[in-house]
């Protein structure tokens, strides 16, 4: 079979810090390492960001020609990011290969990192898809799974997320004890 044209390409990026590491994820992730209290200074973001496009830079000799047709930035909690941040690695995929105008791009976000004004801000980078890692709206079960969120919160950020991304879907586990 010989094609005719090349295959879209989907990236996935992987940001592998949280606030803290939940008792279930087997996901390289690891929690932020900080004293001032903010999660978002626990790591080296532009450091990161550089690297991410180094390495998107090695590999494109091995994607050339396909068109990106959806971006997954996943994690961890990419939603610890800034927007500048978020803005900044979109700009740099842009910059080293084609993209959809309709592509498809997704952030994790977790519901105890949700930030009306930074989750805009996302919006606004490129963002189209959130996908909200909620996991139960049982408050119990969010401490056992050692979740920095309640279910209130969860809600709140569904509601806001509703009114603003294209796309949201939730993440639940299920058969929890």
């Amino acid at each position: 079979m010989k094609l005719t044209s090349l295959p879209p390409l989907s990236l996935y990026i992987h940001f592998p810090w949280c606030i803290k590491k939940c008792p279930y994820c087997d996901f390289n992730s690891h929690q932020v390492k900080n004293t001032s209290g903010d999660p978002s200074t626990g790591f080296d973001e532009t450091r990161y960001l550089d690297c991410l496009r180094e390495d998107l830079s090695a590999q494109l000799a091995s994607v050339w020609g396909r068109r990106v047709h959806s971006v997954f930035i996943g994690g961890g909690t990419p939603s610890l990011i800034s927007p500048t941040g978020i803005a900044q690695l979109m700009s740099d995929i842009r910059a080293l290969l084609p993209i959809n105008a309709d592509a498809e791009i997704t952030l994790e976000a977790n519901p105890g990192t949700f930030e009306q004004e930074k989750f805009q801000a996302f919006r606004d980078a490129g963002v189209n898809r959130l996908s909200i890692g909620v996991q139960s709206f049982n408050d119990t079960h969010l401490q056992s799974l050692g979740r920095v969120h309640n279910s209130e919160m969860a809600q709140a950020a569904i509601q806001y997320a509703q009114s603003l991304f294209d796309e949201v879907n939730i993440d639940l586990m299920y058969a929890l004890p």
